[in-house]
């Protein structure tokens, strides 16, 4: 009844319930990986689409809901403001309404596009409106994981990280065929029920049945071809290249203190060696666990070696300095260093920085406007995606939030033996963020099939095989070390040969339907 009142043609409330329908949305990503809000909340949004009156209110529908999607789903990034509230509490009004109004806008014209497309094709089956609804939405996520550098953050396929079976299908589509079946799953009530003149009644049309049919038996056969994956792959298991993960769980406002670098340097240390170092052949601490320049420092790489096994390896996060022909300091790095017995082996620049993170774009334009990671210059671009290899294993190193870009994770033409993600999430506290920049992290695992190490200062370590599966971790706000057993690659899925076009074949093929059908 509320329902129906909400979405009445003199009602004042529509745009409200679209923005709580978007908000609503976000109890089926991490923590709570509540399913059921799906099923409210994309057809609440689908019939409001079909019941604007005109281009305008279409348009607002579709940004009122990205609004509510995007307030609810990135609410953290305004904690990272309060570790230096003095310099950046006056963005928190800005950064919690400003970035999810200016998102919104993805939405709205993924509303206008559909509700455009309807029209000129004369769609009329309801089976043929989600066919479209879906594959416009899945569309608009691919164009919010591109434009203006990306932000390819909860992007609705990851509700399907509560069970390991439904992510496999991630093998093939990647991220974004596990949001087709999302939304595709979210409209099944519109094909059983209807809004005709101010009133819900059932669908009786046997194809709207039919399809909906159809869904169910898409989502039974991915849980089924998942398990499937899952018992006859076999994963090989190397108890001789045993891994160390540390998580030192350094609050973000002692991170960089002056008068804490030097402990906070040597607890990761101390929690190396605080198991038999000989255990191990690779230890991995996290983004700039080291809070000093790694470059020719002897004395520092002298300490260094405390926490390199022997014959092995130390990963580690740190800064990079570039110099002028002066001397003096003209670049930074956010990078990671691959250290063995004889020092530096090789490094990796971030090169996906994070705006107003870790540099501001058109900083000239915004002059009163400063990052809010520590230091007066911002950091440089690193080159691109970098397999590096040591005596123990390769690895491509992905510095943060680099992990949830589906598609710039490996250099394909020299396919690593591991995904290291290095990262510090203590900007967030106990937020949301941290839980779903961990299930990003696992989807690439499956993606690849490559087993994927998470490192974070806090929040959250884990380890993945590369189906994907948890092999252990060490929860948010713990200090801890974990060791654990070296899994091996399995073959190089399809989605890591052809990237998206199946995803675009087979949106082509619903795309083909449907036009076929209205020229009939």
């Amino acid at each position: 009844m509320i329902l129906k009142f909400m979405l009445e043609e003199k009602s004042k409330n529509k745009f409200f319930l679209s923005a709580f329908a978007g908000a609503v949305c976000n109890l089926a990503f991490a923590p709570f990986h509540w399913f059921f809000p799906i099923l409210i909340s994309i057809p609440i949004f689908y019939f409001l689409i079909s019941v604007a009156k005109n281009r305008k209110e279409t348009f607002w529908f579709g940004w009122f809901y990205g609004f509510g999607y995007f307030v609810a789903g990135i609410y953290w990034i305004s904690i990272s403001l309060l570790v230096d509230a003095k310099q950046f509490a006056w963005l928190i009004p800005f950064a919690a309404t400003l970035i999810p109004a200016v998102l919104a806008i993805y939405f709205a014209l993924f509303a206008l596009s559909y509700k455009f497309l309807v029209d000129r094709f004369f769609v009329k089956q309801v089976y043929e409106k989600v066919l479209l609804f879906s594959s416009l939405w899945i569309l608009f996520e691919i164009l919010r994981s591109f434009l203006f550098t990306g932000f390819p953050w909860n992007l609705i396929g990851y509700i399907w990280c509560f069970n390991d079976n439904f992510l496999q299908i991630s093998a093939i589509f990647g991220i974004w065929g596990l949001s087709l079946i999302a939304v595709l799953v979210g409209l099944i009530p519109v094909l059983f029920i209807s809004y005709k003149n101010g009133e819900f009644v059932f669908n009786n049309h046997l194809y709207d049945k039919i399809f909906g049919t159809i869904i169910i038996f898409i989502l039974a056969s991915s849980f089924f071809y998942g398990l499937y994956r899952i018992d006859s792959s076999k994963l090989v298991v190397d108890s001789s290249k045993k891994l160390r993960l540390v998580q030192g769980n350094i609050k973000q406002s002692a991170k960089w203190n002056l008068e804490e670098k030097y402990r906070n340097f040597f607890k990761h240390i101390r929690l190396t060696n605080s198991k038999d170092l000989r255990e191990v052949k690779a230890v991995i601490w996290s983004e700039t666990a080291v809070p000093y320049a790694i470059d020719n420092n002897s004395e520092l790489l002298n300490k260094l070696k405390l926490a390199v096994p022997e014959e092995g390896i130390l990963i580690t996060g740190a800064l990079r300095l570039g110099y002028s022909s002066l001397g003096e300091v003209d670049e930074v790095w956010n990078s990671v260093f691959n250290i063995g017995d004889s020092g530096v082996l090789d490094y990796y620049d971030k090169h996906h920085l994070v705006p107003f993170g870790e540099y501001v774009p058109l900083q000239k334009y915004l002059p009163f406007i400063s990052k809010i990671t520590d230091g007066a210059m911002g950091f440089s671009e690193g080159e691109g995606v970098k397999t590096l290899k040591n005596n123990v294993f390769s690895f491509s190193p992905l510095l943060c939030y680099e992990v949830i870009f589906s598609d710039k994770i490996i250099d394909k033409n020299n396919r690593p033996d591991l995904l290291v993600n290095l990262t510090n999430d203590a900007w967030f506290g106990r937020s949301s963020g941290p839980y779903q920049h961990l299930d990003m992290a696992k989807v690439r695992s499956v993606e690849y099939g490559i087993s994927l190490a998470r490192v974070a200062n806090t929040g959250i370590t884990a380890f993945f095989n590369p189906l994907g599966q948890l092999v252990d971790k060490i929860e948010l706000n713990d200090e801890g070390v974990i060791d654990v057993d070296f899994v091996n690659n399995i073959e190089p899925t399809v989605y890591s040969k052809f990237g998206f076009y199946p995803l675009f074949i087979l949106l082509s093929f619903f795309g083909l339907f449907i036009v076929r059908n209205k020229l009939k």
